[in-house]
């Protein structure tokens, strides 16, 4: 028997070593025909349909580079490619040097093996080009990559010129004024990391700047949408005309009082890149909302050199998605009602459908009217407010009802006014309705879950899965 287990133990490996060595060799035969006897710049100089490339390469001092030990890829566009390339490419040699390096990776690169796989390369300039099967960009590889001891030659038919990113190609538009103008401007001041003075870290590890740190300007919508400057991601970007944003934004001005533009703005992003064969009639924003796609709506589109951009004449976002229902979570609270947090216990359980949740439980904490605090943002619009709070499971022990309130501060009296009162009673899993909250305008909520004013256990305490706020739309 111990024989027979060495035997297939001994079996099992060589197969597993028989796989290695496959994936290897198959690895290695990817690259075949390999001249180690010749560099990139003399394999490009000796090919007469890539002169005036060579050319190129030797005004914009990269044939230093392609001459060195470290190893690239080049794409390398014919002669007759470069035969149509603008001439105020040509004329500058600031934007000649960076249409070499946009032709340049800073790594050997082999071609996809499938027609379908796309492959992401970091080119000389940090932009990056994409290549899926044989393509290289919009450009095509004409015959077989040449491979030599620092790198991979790709001839291709096709000039590649350079591509603004998302942001900088929305910056130079004059498609969609008034949405640009708009975000441009969504500036706000942030502390110089790089110039400020270190005096110390806090208990997170987070530096303390000197008093009175440089400041400089930053732009929000890098931080709270998407950073379209950002070149290793992809982006889907949408632009819309002038008099469609001015629809939209409109059409959310009753729910956001001067703020509908930004509830517009922050959902015209989506992560990837969609091509227009690829386009579905909804993405989601890099906010969780869905965006509404007419094709027949393209104005125009552009290539970015970290996505696409989409200008549109129509984006009829529905009220629901850009007005949505929202959940406080009670395990997320923002503070409490003094340094101390009670007894707190933050929960993952089952309900009685099998499925987990997490919630949160102050318990035996000898504190009337304790209180928990949330933070969130409202819509100016009438919600239907459900709460879900789930005592007596396994493991619980408050097995009694007991009463808590839910308090809401109101801006005009700066107090906080009781919203509504809760009997929660054991293993009651379903929502109950707490009432209709209208808020007095749109913007910041700040709500307190408060326990029952005794000190005594089981009748003080505070449980909560989650507050949901259903708005009731026109």
């Amino acid at each position: 028997m111990r024989k027979n287990i060495l035997h297939t133990i001994l079996l099992l490996g060589i197969v597993l070593w028989l796989g290695g060595c496959k994936n290897a060799m198959e690895e290695h035969t990817a690259i075949v025909n390999v001249d180690n006897t010749t560099d990139l710049l003399q394999k490009i100089a000796g090919q007469a349909n890539l002169s005036k490339f060579t050319e190129y390469v030797r005004s914009t001092g990269y044939d230093k580079l392609l001459s060195s030990s470290q190893t690239y890829t080049v794409w390398a566009p014919t002669n007759d490619a470069l035969a149509t390339l603008d001439a105020a490419i040509v004329s500058d040699p600031l934007k000649l040097k960076d249409f070499v390096a946009n032709h340049i990776g800073l790594t050997a690169t082999t071609a996809p093996k499938g027609i379908a796989d796309t492959v992401r390369v970091l080119l000389q300039n940090k932009k990056y080009a994409t290549m899926i099967g044989a393509t290289f960009e919009e450009a095509a590889v004409v015959g077989t990559p040449a491979f030599v001891k620092n790198g991979a030659l790709y001839v291709i038919d096709k000039a590649v010129p350079t591509k603004l990113n998302v942001w900088d190609f929305m910056l130079n538009s004059t498609d969609a004024p008034t949405q640009t103008n708009y975000i441009a401007n969504l500036s706000t001041q942030v502390i110089d990391t790089a110039n400020a003075t270190i005096i110390g870290y806090n208990a997170l590890g987070n530096p303390i700047f000197a008093p009175n740190p440089p400041m400089v300007s930053r732009n929000t919508y890098w931080n709270s949408v998407a950073d379209l400057r950002t070149e290793n991601q992809q982006y889907t970007f949408f632009m819309l005309q002038d008099a469609t944003f001015t629809t939209e934004r409109n059409r959310l001005e009753p729910f956001y009082p001067n703020g509908g533009a930004f509830i517009l703005v922050r959902d015209l992003v989506a992560k990837g890149l969609y091509t227009l064969d690829k386009l579905p009639d909804t993405l989601i924003s890099t906010r969780g909302v869905k965006i509404p796609i007419k094709k027949s709506a393209i104005v125009k589109s552009y290539r970015a050199s970290n996505g696409i951009v989409y200008v549109m004449n129509a984006m009829p976002f529905r009220t629901k998605d850009k007005v949505p229902t929202f959940k406080i979570e009670g395990e997320l609270p923002s503070g409490f009602r003094s340094d101390r947090s009670g007894n707190t216990l933050y929960r993952l359980k089952l309900d009685d459908k099998g499925l987990p949740y997490k919630d949160i439980e102050v318990y035996n904490h000898g504190i009337a009217e304790y209180y928990v605090q949330y933070l969130s943002t409202v819509a100016n619009v009438k919600y239907k407010v459900y709460a879900r709070a789930i005592s007596g499971s396994p493991g619980d022990a408050q097995v009694a009802n007991f009463t808590q309130r839910y308090f809401i501060f109101n801006p005009t009296t700066l107090v906080y006014d009781v919203f509504a009162t809760q009997i929660v009673t054991p293993l009651n899993y379903t929502e109950v309705y707490l009432g209709d909250y209208t808020p007095q305008q749109y913007g910041l909520l700040q709500l307190r879950l408060i326990a029952a004013n005794v000190t005594s256990v089981n009748q003080n305490t505070l449980i909560l899965d989650y507050l949901r706020f259903e708005p009731i739309l026109p």
